[in-house]
C-alpha cells in the first residue's frame, strides 16, 4: 500500500512550478500509477491522489443513484476540476492559475501527508489547518 506521511516545506518557482518532495515521488514511482490533483471539497487546498484511489471514487459515486441530483453535484465537483499531473524532467509540474486562486497559493507552500493522498497548502493555511486539527482531537 502505498502512503504518504508527514509534511514538508515547499515554494514556486516563477513559472509557477512546484516539485513534490521526494518521500512523496518515492511514493509515487513505487506505486507504478498516474497521479490527480482536485480542488480539495473540504477545505481551500489541492488535493493529490493516485490512480487507484480515484477509480475507487468514480466506482462509489457511479454506485449511488444516477439520476439524483446531489449525486450528479458531487460528480461535477469532483471530476470537473480533476487532472492529470505531468512531471518535467526535474520532477516538477505548473499549478494553473485558478488552482493557485482556489487555494490561496501565492509563493510558500506546504505539503500535508494524509495517508492515501496528500495535499498542497499555503504554508501559513497549512500550519493554522495543522493547529487546529491537533486541538480538536486534544481536548
Amino acid at each position: 500500500m502505498s502512503i504518504f506521511l508527514s509534511s514538508f516545506p515547499g515554494s514556486i518557482d516563477k513559472k509557477n512550478r512546484i516539485s513534490i518532495p521526494s518521500n512523496y515521488k518515492n511514493t509515487i514511482k513505487d506505486s507504478k500509477q498516474k497521479i490527480y490533483l482536485f480542488k480539495s471539497l473540504k477545505n481551500s487546498c489541492l488535493e493529490i491522489y493516485l490512480e487507484a484511489k480515484i477509480n475507487s471514487i468514480i466506482n462509489s459515486v457511479e454506485e449511488e443513484d444516477f439520476f439524483s441530483t446531489k449525486k450528479d453535484d458531487l460528480r461535477t465537483a469532483i471530476l470537473s476540476d480533476l487532472e492529470e499531473i505531468s512531471f518535467d524532467s526535474d520532477g516538477r509540474f505548473i499549478l494553473k492559475d485558478d488552482q493557485k486562486k482556489f487555494s490561496k497559493i501565492s509563493k510558500d507552500i506546504i505539503y500535508i501527508g494524509k495517508g492515501n493522498y496528500f495535499e498542497i497548502w499555503d504554508l501559513k493555511m497549512g500550519i493554522k489547518n495543522k493547529e487546529r486539527a491537533r486541538k480538536s482531537i486534544i481536548k
